[in-house]
């Protein structure tokens, strides 16, 4: 998961918001300052003083807040035109996808003026076969995307949601009705901690949020035990990195090969930014590198480097 600063100026907290939101701020404290205040100031001969500074104040607030506002708009029009919407994943062997059904991965250039070193190619390990190891070497995406392929290729149509807030859902899996999902799917690739019970809590109560009675939770690394108890004794499937390579290396050589072709094509090792869709860039700090997204300071969003 992406770890962000939370210290924000109050700029950058209104121009993350909905731009209604800077307006009715521009509104408010305009008629608060022009009537409200030095109507209340009028009747005080201590304060009436400040009934005239209130009205002339009254102009830079709404000047201020319109011009955030603006701001918040402008960004707000902009991520939701480079985000992509809900759709279908690229793996799998469903042939040909609509062109809205494939989500958009803009790369973007290294701005000026950023510190940190940009986008840089990693080095990429070629892998014939699926192992442990090539499961650990995907970024989380490629891996979401990964299962969504596995479970098209045993039978089911499977979507996954879009970046962003997937409340506890990458995949949804369906088998007649494309509107009816049979079980949804949540993916950890957690190289290094195990899973919990309480993310197994966690997509229960997503599981009876969205009426769906089949739950699994698949994981690059392993569970505790009471996480394995917990699924036990609900209707939640739980995979481990080795139970999953054991159930990929059991679908045939075709479809073996074609997950491990998509799954490792281009640069699957850079995460993606959970909040925005697109690749994040390689960048320093005081503390150490990292990986942060291409949209700072509007997005936050940072990874740890390994060392």
């Amino acid at each position: 998961m992406a770890r962000r600063r939370r210290k924000e100026d109050l700029s950058d907290v209104l121009i993350a918001l909905p731009w209604q939101v800077s307006a009715c701020l521009a509104f408010g404290g305009y008629v608060a300052m022009s009537w409200l205040l030095p109507s209340l100031f009028a009747h005080n001969p201590f304060l009436i003083g400040l009934a005239s500074v209130s009205r002339s104040l009254a102009w830079l607030s709404l000047a201020g807040f319109g011009l955030l506002s603006v701001v918040a708009y402008i960004r707000g029009r902009t991520a939701s035109e480079a985000r992509p919407t809900r759709s279908s994943h690229a793996f799998g062997n469903r042939g040909a996808q609509k062109a809205d059904a494939t989500p958009s991965r803009v790369e973007p250039a290294i701005r000026p003026g950023i510190s940190g070193f940009g986008r840089s190619e990693p080095v990429l390990k070629e892998f014939s076969t699926w192992t442990l190891e090539a499961l650990r070497a995907m970024e989380w995406k490629r891996f979401e995307l990964l299962c969504a392929g596995y479970y098209e290729a045993v039978g089911f149509q499977s979507t996954t949601l879009r970046c962003g807030a997937d409340g506890g859902i990458d995949v949804k899996l369906f088998r007649v009705d494309p509107h009816k999902p049979i079980a949804v799917v949540q993916c950890k690739a957690w190289n290094v901690y195990s899973v919990g019970v309480k993310e197994i809590r966690e997509l229960l109560g997503v599981m009876a949020h969205e009426k769906v009675g089949r739950g699994v939770f698949i994981t690059t690394a392993n569970y505790t035990q009471d996480a394995l108890n917990f699924g036990a004794a609900n209707p939640i499937q739980l995979i481990d990195g080795a139970a999953f390579v054991t159930k990929l290396r059991e679908l045939s050589h075709q479809h073996q090969d074609t997950l491990l072709e998509t799954a490792f094509k281009g640069d699957y090792k850079t995460p993606t930014c959970p909040s925005c869709g697109i690749k994040t860039i390689k960048r320093d700090s005081k503390r150490g590198p990292f990986f942060g997204c291409e949209n700072y300071p509007r997005c936050k969003t940072t990874f740890k480097i390994k060392s």
